[in-house]
């Protein structure tokens, strides 16, 4: 089931983009190997969600603060992305995160499956960069072999996952 937005101001994110707002907007973003992280506080009612397609910038030297392209990579993004939630004095333990993609898209063969794939690799990184953090996921959608299309309420937190089709057969997902 779809939700109907039809009256908030709705926004899509590309690869290497961020959105971040105290408004209600909504936004969408279609994931595959690249992941999509969430953050919202409840108390403060802000919201960020990103596009990343890399695990980490090999220019910037794991110096988020001096990435030319943060938002394309998931370890300046979590890192960033912290950053403007306690620029609003929004503690850590206030922030909910959500993880959506990471798929496995390409047909790989079968000995390659001991491989690290780019989804594998971006997964790993967002959950070793929480930690850093002393953080955690609160909801995890990650790896398969389907992309997805999420919908970020940034109002509510929520996300309106819908998988894209395997075999003419779509799934959604609320969280």
């Amino acid at each position: 089931m779809k939700p109907n937005f039809s009256e908030l101001y709705n926004v899509f994110i590309h690869q290497g983009e961020a959105c971040f707002s105290s408004n209600a907007i909504v936004v969408s973003t279609v994931l595959g190997s690249c992941l999509s992280i969430t953050m919202f506080s409840k108390w403060k009612r802000y919201a960020g969600i990103s596009h990343c397609q890399l695990p980490f910038c090999k220019d910037c030297n794991y110096d988020c603060d001096n990435c030319v392209d943060p938002f394309k990579y998931v370890k300046c993004t979590i890192v960033l992305m912290l950053k403007k939630f306690e620029a609003l004095n929004i503690p850590r333990n206030e922030i909910e995160v959500k993880i959506f993609g990471g798929a496995d898209v390409l047909k790989t063969s079968s000995h390659r499956k001991t491989v690290s794939t780019v989804g594998s690799q971006n997964i790993k990184m967002a959950i070793e960069t929480l930690a850093e953090f002393n953080m955690s996921a609160n909801v995890m959608d990650v790896g398969g072999t389907v992309g997805r299309k999420i919908i970020f309420a940034t109002c509510t937190g929520e996300i309106f996952l819908n998988r894209l089709k395997e075999n003419g057969k779509n799934k959604s997902f609320n969280s």
